[in-house]
């Protein structure tokens, strides 16, 4: 059958629609491409800001218990359901790196199985506490963390005996063989502290691992950035439902947010402000 000028007619008009869809085609999906993108950076943004604003909460709920109880809590444990740890009252912590004890603070948010406070990212907030120790009886540095002594910050007696001695907390022990900074908590640029110091006397800090946590999830050295990997810690914490990273020094570092290698979010704790509140609540002196 021989082709008529109608059907070359109609061969070119089929032609010409499969191109001018496959041209629009190609513009909705670069459309669609740059939206998913939009969608995702402002659901990141949210996040992020979200976990800043939780981070604000807590630290005011730390304060809080502080006013109430005259010191500040013990870490939540992967065990320990949420609460310090121990839950006695007594101040004499399981561990001073740990979690948020959320169920001590009667903070509402979303929890994990092991009933730890989950930032936007489903990770367990990290909540650490300074590891120096105080002699009761005379509020002097005690030279090591593993002698005699109470943790300053979470004892009631310690604290109070540390304010009442030197509430300037110097940074060099009394014995002059150790410094207290070597025990209160440093916050930093840099995994070694040897950039800007933000702070060498802070009594606790919170923590929220960001986006990349399921990078460290299973490996506590699995991180690529150092400060992370500072951070993070490489001490394995295991409870019956999950492996958990914690710190195990008492550097933590704060630097220039950046996707790819440093999305941790950080706040900490002032001594001076826990002393104003523990001062306004009739705690000391």
């Amino acid at each position: 059958m021989l082709a008529t000028p109608m059907m070359h007619v109609i061969n070119k008009s089929r032609g010409f629609s499969l191109i001018e869809m496959a041209v629009v085609m190609l513009i909705m999906g670069s459309l669609l491409s740059g939206l998913l993108v939009a969608l995702t950076q402002t659901s990141d943004n949210t996040r992020i800001t979200t976990a800043k604003s939780q981070l604000v909460k807590i630290e005011e709920a730390l304060y809080a218990f502080a006013q109430s109880h005259g010191r500040l809590p013990c870490p939540a444990t992967s065990v320990s359901g949420g609460y310090e740890s121990p839950d006695d009252g007594t101040g004499d912590c399981t561990q001073t790196h740990g979690f948020v004890p959320g169920a001590s603070l009667s903070l509402y948010s979303r929890l994990n199985a092991d009933g730890l406070m989950l930032d936007p990212w489903s990770n367990p907030y990290r909540y650490s506490v300074a590891s120096h120790k105080v002699d009761p009886s005379d509020g002097q540095f005690v030279e090591s963390t593993d002698a005699s002594g109470e943790y300053t910050f979470t004892n009631p007696e310690a604290l109070s005996a540390l304010f009442s001695d030197d509430s300037s907390i110097d940074l060099n022990a009394t014995d002059g063989s150790e410094n207290a900074a070597d025990h209160l908590l440093n916050i930093c640029d840099s995994y070694d502290c040897s950039g800007d110091i933000y702070s060498q006397i802070s009594p606790a800090i919170v923590l929220s691992m960001g986006p990349n946590w399921p990078n460290m999830i299973n490996d506590c050295e699995n991180v690529t950035n150092t400060d992370e990997v500072e951070n993070a810690g490489a001490v394995e914490e295991v409870s019956p439902n999950e492996t958990y990273c914690l710190s195990n020094t008492n550097i933590f570092v704060t630097t220039e947010y950046n996707e790819e290698n440093f999305d941790d979010i950080i706040i900490w704790l002032s001594p001076y402000i826990l002393f104003s509140r523990l001062i306004e609540a009739a705690q000391l002196p």
